[in-house]
Order: C-alpha cells, then structure tokens, then sequence
C-alpha cells in the first residue's frame, strides 16, 4: 500500500516571476516564458489565494507558508493583509509559520511592523558589503542596490523583526569570504544563508554561465567560512555565535537529526512551489513545462504532493552513479541538489560542486564529530 505524504510546507510566488530588480544571475526571472502577457501583470488572485491557505490547514497539522518571487512586495501591503486574513480564518486553532523571501528595496515601516506583528521570517538578499553586493545586484537601469537594501535591514534590526540575510556565492563574492563574513558580524547580522550560483550559459548550453561559482573555489570558500564560524564558537556554553545553515544543516548530520534543506536529503519532495495562477511544481530552481505537476483549480495540494510525478520527481535525488555510491561522504550531501547535476553539461550528471564537498568535509569532520559528541553528551546530561 502506497504510503500517502502531507504537506508541510510550500512555496508561493504571488507575482510569479515578475522583479524591479534585474540580477544578472538570477534563475527566475526567465520564468515569464511560461506564462503569456507581461510579467508585471501577473498576480495571484484571491480566490486562489484563499484555496491556498485553506488547503494547507485541510492537510497540515502546522503549516509552513513561504512567500517568494520574483519580489512578493509588489504584490502591495493589502495582499499582506489578505494573507493574514485568511489564515486566521482557516487555521482553527493551529499553529502556522510564515516567512518572506524579499530583495528589501520597497520594505517600508509600514511593512516592518505588520510582518513583525504578525511574526514573519524576512529573508533579505544581501550578498554582502557594497562592492560585492552590487557586482550583480542592480535595478533595471544598471544602477546600485546595495544602499537602499541596507538601509531597510538595519530598520529591521532597529524594530526586532525576525530575519536573515541570503546571500549569493558567485565568480566575483567568492574571493572575498572573511571581508562578507566581517561585515554580516560587524553589523550584528547574525543568522546567514549562503547559496552558490550555477547556471546555464544563455549563450552556450554546454557549460556554465560565467557568473557560476567554481567547484574548487566554492570548497575554499566555504572552508575559510567555517574557520570564522568556529572561531567565533563558545565552546564552554556550547553556544554559536552565528548560524550559517549549511553548517548548521551539517551539524544536524553529525548529530543525527535530519536536517531542513532538501540538498542533504536522500529525496527532494518535502515542498511544491505553486505559481502566480495556481501551478504546481516540484522545485522552486527547476520550473518548466516538463516538470508542471497540475493546477490547484483542477487537483488539490494533497493530490499534487502526492502525484506520481512529483514522487517521481523527489526520488531523482537519490538515482546517483557509481563514484557517488563509492564516496565517504554520501551520506552527507547524497549527490547534492538535482539542479547542481543538470546546469553545467561538462559534469556529466555528476554534482557540480562535488570537489566543493570534498574538499571542505575532508577538512572539517573532526571538528563537526567533536561538536556532534559535545551537543550529544551535553543534552543527554
């Protein structure tokens, strides 16, 4: 008997793949290919809004709402309360979390304090300081973004609103790891998420763009991040100083919890992203015609989570050749995100970051297994 999944969590694009901002690496924005009429133009109705919500409260015992984009925030301050309105209209006494994932730029105070009123998780774009976040971060006419973004994150700060910072490791970031850790610390930017970039050159679908990270230079650069990481340890209170969700992830491994992101996962179905007018997909880096699961006015989220083609689609993970079978660290990355093994044809179907891996639990599984012994010994006392 087939064992039936529930949705915990999904990801919302209510202006599908529409931006005021013109990143040169990013994914989305080609998205609008899929969809006819302008991208500015497209917006989540709400009625299918509300059949969001209603469902995720239907199926989940706690659901997790991730607001993402292109740029929610253009989507108006009304759309945020529209959220809140029918979320508690369906949650019957159940506990929800929501998060925004936004590039700052229209996050006004009016904004600010709904989202902490309402206990929103803001994850804000920043690649770091200015020089490295503006190298491919620019609005539509070329120009810097990194002033504005910052200013709207340090009035996060000032009103206690819950967030963390996003930040890309691209051909140019990716020399500079100690300079954008300093600078995240120095500005009490605690909790931080890095992400490398590795897409197809539009030019050229055999290789990588040029803006991609290299395999080698993104394993030095997350090893010189860990050293800072650990430095920064209180090892007599067993307390971090700051959260960067790789090694966080990593830890749970060690630790033997399972960890939240996918990429660490021998199977990749824990969410669906569901577009602008109510698409279902299976992954947030890899939405196509091909990997389109339904509509949520034709099935229901319980029914496209649990679809033959998004199993299909999470069991791909797990599909690995040879030398990944044979690897000492399988059991810590399980041949990485599927994306990572797709973008650049000269890997072959390998994991493009798998000299990254390598290099980096090479140089720290004694240290992760002695946190690991000391988070064990620590809580079982």
């Amino acid at each position: 008997m087939t064992q039936l999944h529930f949705p915990n969590s999904i990801i919302i694009k209510p202006v599908g793949s529409f931006c005021n901002l013109n990143c040169d690496y990013c994914f989305y924005l080609s998205k609008n290919n899929l969809y006819e009429g302008d991208s500015s133009r497209h917006r989540m109705s709400a009625n299918i809004l509300e059949k969001i919500i209603k469902e995720m409260f239907i199926h989940s015992n706690e659901p997790s709402f991730i607001w993402h984009g292109g740029e929610p925030t253009l989507m108006g301050f009304d759309f945020l309360t529209q959220i809140i309105s029918f979320q508690k209209k369906y949650s019957n006494g159940k506990k929800y979390h929501n998060s925004i994932q936004t590039n700052g730029f229209f996050l006004s105070t009016t904004w600010m304090d709904f989202l902490k009123n309402e206990n929103f998780l803001v994850g804000v774009s920043l690649d770091g300081p200015e020089h490295v976040h503006d190298y491919y971060r620019k609005t539509k006419k070329g120009r810097s973004t990194f002033e504005k973004v910052y200013k709207n994150v340090k009035i996060l700060q000032k009103k206690g609103v819950l967030f963390n910072i996003l930040a890309t490791v691209n051909n140019y970031s990716v020399n500079y790891p100690k300079e954008i850790y300093n600078f995240f610390v120095d500005n009490e930017f605690y909790y931080m998420q890095f992400s490398p970039v590795l897409e197809q050159d539009p030019n050229n679908i055999n290789k990588a763009a040029n803006f991609s990270v290299d395999s080698n230079d993104y394993g030095v650069f997350l090893y010189e991040l860990f050293k800072l990481w650990i430095n920064d340890f209180d090892f007599s209170h067993l307390k971090q100083k700051t959260s960067i969700r790789f090694f966080d992830n990593i830890m749970q491994l060690y630790i033997g919890i399972i960890p939240d992101h996918c990429m660490l996962h021998k199977n990749c179905n824990q969410y669906l992203v569901i577009e602008h007018n109510g698409d279902f997909y299976s992954c947030d880096y890899l939405v196509s015609n091909e990997t389109k699961i339904g509509n949520i006015n034709n099935i229901s989220i319980f029914q496209a989570f649990n679809s033959k083609s998004h199993i299909e689609f999470g069991n791909q993970k797990s599909n690995i050749n040879e030398k990944c079978k044979k690897c000492m660290w399988l059991k810590l990355c399980y041949g990485g995100c599927i994306k990572d093994r797709i973008k650049d044809k000269r890997d072959n179907g390998h994991n493009h970051f798998c000299n990254s891996n390598k290099y980096f639990f090479s140089r720290t599984h004694e240290q992760f297994k002695k946190l690991a012994y000391l988070y064990n010994k620590y809580y079982k006392n």
